[in-house]
């Protein structure tokens, strides 16, 4: 009678691992996806949260939220992140030099500097501004793309003694900025300040952008290095939106606006009076290559 009890026995024993185990492993995918699905759930809030999160500093951050521009003016600062509004009027070394970009016999050599006052590690750092201003002048779509040009990012203290870099592109508060520019317009843009070979990158449109480019912050900063380095090598003029439509010119005030007769109204010159073209939004000096521009 043992004997036959025995199998039975040992039968009975193993179903129960069996059932203990499947048990076991049961509770354990239940607890993981528990974990897991909560650490989502917190991620997916954390995730709306920022996006939520609007600057108030212009007093206004209706739209925001939901990525639109609804009842701001033309021209004016969309809201987003803080910047810093008073400068010192002094400016720090940024980025690495050494660089040159194109064989063109018109070379420019140019440092990169940051306000003193500006906290730039709000949009990663001096050396990520000095880094953008490179990589935009580096590509075929900007200036460079014209075989005529070069650029070279240089140290200032290794040139000949008495020696200046051709253009200083600076990363300036808007008080300075103002104060440098002129404030005619009446509202954020930057500009080139010939007599001292300086770009004026205005800080506020650096972190805000412009209602043009419809919240694509890189796109806007592209446009800002090549425009006001545009002027810097001799491009003075504004050029107005010549088909509808179109892209815009890299030398049209893309901060005011994509329409002629907006800008016209900001800024009355001539050329853009009586135009009623649109353009769309663009950052590049070719577009579409050097070769296909002409």
């Amino acid at each position: 009678g043992a004997d036959m009890r025995q199998p039975e026995r040992g039968r009975f024993s193993f179903r129960g691992v069996i059932l203990i185990t499947v048990a076991f492993v049961l509770v354990t995918l239940l607890v993981m996806y528990s974990i897991l699905h909560g650490l989502g759930d917190e991620e997916d809030t954390q995730a709306t949260g920022e996006v939520a999160v609007t600057s108030s500093d212009d007093g206004g951050s209706a739209g925001a939220e939901h990525g639109g521009y609804d009842g701001l003016k033309f021209g004016s600062l969309p809201p987003g992140g803080k910047y810093t509004e008073k400068g010192s009027g002094k400016f720090r070394t940024a980025g690495e030099p050494g660089k040159t970009f194109g064989k063109g016999k018109k070379k420019f050599t140019y440092v990169v500097e940051v306000e003193t006052t500006l906290k730039s590690s709000a949009y990663g750092g001096d050396d990520a501004f000095a880094a953008m201003v490179d990589a935009t002048l580096a590509n075929p779509k900007s200036w460079v793309g014209d075989p005529q040009y070069s650029f070279q990012h240089v140290d200032e203290k290794k040139l000949p003694k008495g020696k200046k870099p051709d253009m200083r592109i600076q990363l300036t508060s808007p008080e300075t900025t103002a104060a440098t520019c002129g404030d005619s317009y009446g509202i954020e843009t930057s500009c080139n300040f010939p007599g001292e070979g300086r770009v004026v990158l205005n800080e506020a449109r650096w972190v805000r952008g412009a209602i043009p480019f419809e919240g694509d912050l890189g796109a806007y900063r592209q446009y800002m290095i090549n425009h006001e380095v545009g002027h810097g090598i001799g491009h003075k003029a504004h050029v107005p939106c010549s088909k509808d439509g179109a892209l815009a010119p890299i030398m049209m005030q893309q901060t005011i606006s994509l329409n002629n007769a907006e800008i016209y109204k900001i800024n009355p010159d001539k050329a853009f009076k009586d135009n009623p073209n649109t353009c769309k939004a663009n950052p590049w000096v070719f577009p579409f290559g050097y070769k296909n521009s002409k």
